[in-house]
């Protein structure tokens, strides 16, 4: 890298700065990522000065950009030409023998075991079409219904086996590890035993949307490189130029480009808001009211019959719902993010949302998330949350 930039520098045209010229010429490494310039500078300056870990961490929601970075960052450490990545999309550039991908995955039928290459062609799909989606968006991909997927100790096992080849045309190998948090015990103990014994000329960029369900003794291997939000300025140039309230979709979709195509399509936001509000209208009704009751298991049986990820995604969407009712309430509309894609009145649910009541259904919700985490009783869960929803709303307002 330091012998490329020499040459480059060589040929800076008079009139243009040194200083200038390197930071051109760093940009060039980024082509398909958005934003993410303080990261993007500190990954470039590893790969300057050849002080790349061999195990990197990129803890981040999905929608900011951590795997396109990872990608970016792993075609750069295999010397990926420059003039191959401008004519071929991000999928195709990734077909590289000495660029290994693990991500969740399920079983299609009844095999025993389950690979991530097995789903290989819908992987290369998915960079191409979604590389800023979630979990949800992988889980949608490869229609897998309510199943979650796990990435587990068998694909560990062949992992190490493939690392422990020589690279092809020799050189360095590259593991893209997408979901840390997706893996089992067994997978994360037999992972640890590779981080503590890596194949030569190999490194590892591991991905996870919170490290509190990894292994402590894995992080304790990897450098740490936690991403922020995507610079609004970043995102703005990403909004096609006939749409609408722009500032308020840069509002609402809080640095996240994955939110933002959502927003902008506004169909999933569509659907949880109607859903929820569905929810929140039998739970008003439902206090001492048996017959609304009925209402309200139906309602929390529905939800359980949506695959796990589009569940975990629906209570993500309902935090934030009730915050902003929240904020609405105290009348700081300057915070509030939501804009109804179905016409619903958040200032009518708002005065119902205070401070005896806000931490409760917060805390509701993030606790069915991470049971469904943990692959609970979808069905008892809703039920059970249904009823508390019905307590927690109609608790009066203080006076």
């Amino acid at each position: 890298m330091q012998m490329a930039t020499k040459a480059f520098l060589k040929e800076v045209p008079q009139g243009l700065d040194k200083c200038e010229a390197v930071t051109v010429y760093l940009l060039m490494v980024w082509k398909h990522t958005i934003g993410q310039e303080k990261t993007k500078n500190h990954l470039s300056y590893l790969l300057e000065s050849n002080q790349v870990p061999h195990a990197q961490l990129f803890n981040s929601i999905c929608g900011r950009g951590g795997l396109v970075l990872a990608i970016e960052f792993a075609l750069e450490l295999l010397k990926v030409s420059e003039d191959l990545k401008e004519i071929k999309t991000l999928g195709e550039i990734c077909q590289n023998p000495n660029l290994h991908f693990i991500y969740p995955v399920v079983k299609r039928g009844t095999e025993k075991l389950v690979y991530s290459s097995d789903y290989i062609s819908e992987w290369y799909e998915f960079l191409n079409e979604k590389p800023y989606g979630d979990y949800t968006d992988w889980f949608d991909h490869i229609a897998v219904g309510n199943k979650q997927g796990i990435i587990g100790v068998s694909e560990i096992g062949k992992l190490h086996q493939s690392l422990y080849l020589k690279a092809f045309g020799g050189g360095d190998k590259v593991c893209v590890l997408w979901g840390l948090e997706k893996m089992n015990a067994a997978a994360a103990n037999a992972f640890l035993k590779l981080l503590e014994e890596p194949p030569d000329n190999t490194y590892f960029i591991l991905l996870c949307e919170s490290d509190e369900n990894v292994l402590p003794t894995v992080l304790s291997r990897c450098q740490e490189i936690t991403l922020g939000p995507i610079e609004e300025s970043a995102l703005a140039r990403m909004i096609p130029e006939n749409q609408n309230n722009n500032l308020q979709l840069l509002k609402q979709a809080g640095g996240n480009y994955g939110k933002l195509l959502f927003l902008i399509s506004d169909k999933e936001e569509k659907i949880y808001e109607a859903f929820l509000v569905q929810g929140l209208r039998a739970a008003f009704k439902a206090k001492g009211n048996k017959n609304v009751v009925v209402d309200l298991m139906s309602w929390a049986n529905e939800l359980a019959l949506l695959g796990r990820e589009k569940q975990k995604a629906f209570l993500r969407f309902g935090i934030q719902f009730f915050r902003d009712a929240f904020l609405k309430n105290y009348r700081l509309n300057e915070l509030v993010h939501h804009k109804s894609e179905t016409g619903f009145d958040m200032n009518k649910l708002a005065p119902f949302i205070h401070s005896e009541n806000i931490l409760e259904l917060t805390a509701l919700f993030e606790e069915q998330h991470y049971y469904i985490q943990r692959n609970a009783n979808a069905k008892m869960m809703f039920a059970e949350m249904s009823l508390q929803l019905t307590r927690l709303i109609n608790i009066p307002k203080p006076k």
